[in-house]
């Protein structure tokens, strides 16, 4: 049976659902309706649907199809009229069976308990970013982002497991036959995490070129041009303060509900690199502002329904900044604009992908990322590096849909190379899945982590600052003698 495509909104007192099925006899099409469950049966078209809340089908439901573009639309009321039903545009969420849940979904959520992942007992809240409360960031508290913790050993190797939630194997077996450069791994079949980590140092200590760095020290005009670049999700930021603008201004909203970005100041000159990210808080958690395009929502779709017993979560979100690191490095230097070497450049700067590396603090984490960054691509700058992270704070700030939309991106990426495309099953394919039903609550929490996070250049273990003065000691010298 066909999956079909389909989108899913809600009003104040309704679903609708609109399903794309072309060419079809409208009197044959089968709906069945019970409690938050929906189907939709014509041959070759099958759509079942677990929602976060119960539907009923009673003389106010309604369907119609528009033979001009073949969309069945059914609008069916809500068991409790006023409900808010959260993440309706997270399809594979919504495609999940009965009973499923990914990853960070309570089995209760069903019947709207939903268990916090971390609980904080006892205590007063304080004051954190500009007006969000210890509270606030409670189900992520006690993840302590800098406490390592013991990753499993592998004294005598059998069977090797890397990639998300270490559940796969074998598919490096003839990696060395291949045109596999992003790759760093020695041996990846008999490997433990150690000797990922050993190998990965090592290449990086030996490709790290200090004339190579001290060149885009001095000549960096290209590389100040991707500093000022807007991304995407600057601009983006950009466009929800200008929609909170508009409804604070609205004299028909409810007058004791927050404003969805509280505090933020805008630029006299409109410029949203400016824009103080100590002011932003997003405060409203039952609405979305980051839109999936019809590409996002296909991907969503093909994503495959799966369950997780997670054996490090925190290594799992640690993973997640490591990508999105590389992701961002990418979006940045191309101003969004992907290249044929931009699966190269994503999978080589990621030591997730390309050394399955299993982090357990977040300063390790970033700094493995910093030196990637100064040891491998095309732009290699200390500033650029702070930049692209800076990125990842925002992403994570928007919340886990821009997390999904850059990972979607990132899979699709991987998927369409000839050799690449193994890194999207071992960890993309996972990660878009595992990330519609992460914590809000704990990617806050991470975000609050990286935007007090500083780097020191004296940490890359490449003396970076003792190259830097020798090159403006003599940058002074040639000025003295002309």
């Amino acid at each position: 049976m066909i999956t079909p495509a389909f989108t899913v909104e809600q009003d104040e007192n309704s679903i609708i659902i609109t399903i794309n099925a072309p060419h079809i006899r409208a009197q044959d099409v089968e709906i069945f309706v019970e409690g938050n469950e929906f189907k939709f049966y014509l041959q070759p078209y099958f759509l079942r649907l677990n929602l976060p809340g119960n539907i009923i089908e009673d003389d106010r439901a309604s369907a119609s199809y528009d033979v001009a573009s073949g969309k069945v639309t059914a609008r069916l009321p809500k068991e409790t009229p006023g409900e808010h039903f959260p993440d309706l545009d997270l399809l594979t969420k919504l495609l999940a069976r009965k009973g499923e849940t990914l990853v960070g979904e309570s089995k209760m959520e069903a019947s709207k308990a939903r268990k916090p992942l971390i609980e904080v007992i006892g205590g007063e809240s304080i004051e954190m970013e500009s007006g969000e409360t210890e509270m606030d960031v409670e189900e992520g508290i006690e993840f302590d982002w800098e406490i390592p913790q013991e990753l499993p050993r592998q004294d005598i190797i059998t069977n090797t497991y890397y990639g998300f939630n270490s559940q796969y194997n074998g598919f490096f077996t003839h990696v060395q036959e291949t045109m596999n450069e992003v790759n760093d791994v020695e041996d990846p079949e008999r490997s433990t995490p150690e000797s990922r980590r050993r190998n990965r140092i090592e290449k990086e200590d030996r490709k790290f070129d200090d004339e190579y760095y001290l060149g885009d020290f001095i000549n960096d005009e290209e590389i100040q041009s991707a500093l000022k670049y807007k991304t995407v999700w600057w601009r983006d930021l950009r466009r929800i303060q200008k929609l909170t603008k508009e409804k604070e201004e609205d004299q028909s909203l409810n007058a004791t509900k927050a404003p969805f970005i509280q505090e933020v100041t805008t630029p006299a000159d409109h410029d949203v690199m400016a824009i103080d990210m100590n002011k932003l808080r997003i405060a409203d958690e039952n609405e979305s502002l980051i839109p999936f395009t019809e590409r996002d929502q296909e991907l969503m779709r093909g994503l495959p329904n799966k369950e997780y017993l997670i054996q490090n979560e925190k290594s799992i979100y640690l993973g997640l900044v490591d990508i999105l690191f590389a992701y961002s490095y990418n979006h940045r230097i191309t101003e969004g604009d992907n290249t044929v070497e931009s699966a190269w450049t994503i999978g080589k700067l990621s030591p997730t992908i390309s050394c399955l590396e299993q982090f357990t603090t977040l300063k390790e984490t970033i700094t493995a990322c910093y030196r990637r960054a100064l040891a491998f691509p095309l732009y290699r700058h200390y500033a650029l590096c702070d930049k692209v992270l800076q990125d990842v704070y925002v992403l994570l700030r928007l919340g886990k849909r821009a997390a999904l939309k850059a990972l979607l991106e990132t899979r699709d990426l991987l998927d369409h190379h000839d050799v690449y495309y193994v890194y999207s099953k071992v960890w993309l394919e996972d990660y878009c899945v595992w990330i519609q039903g992460a914590s809000d609550k704990v990617v806050r929490t991470l975000a609050h982590e990286l935007h007090y996070f500083s780097m020191a250049k004296g940490e890359m273990g490449w003396y970076l600052e003792d190259l830097e003065k020798l090159v403006q000691a003599s940058q002074e010298r040639q000025e003295m003698n002309e």
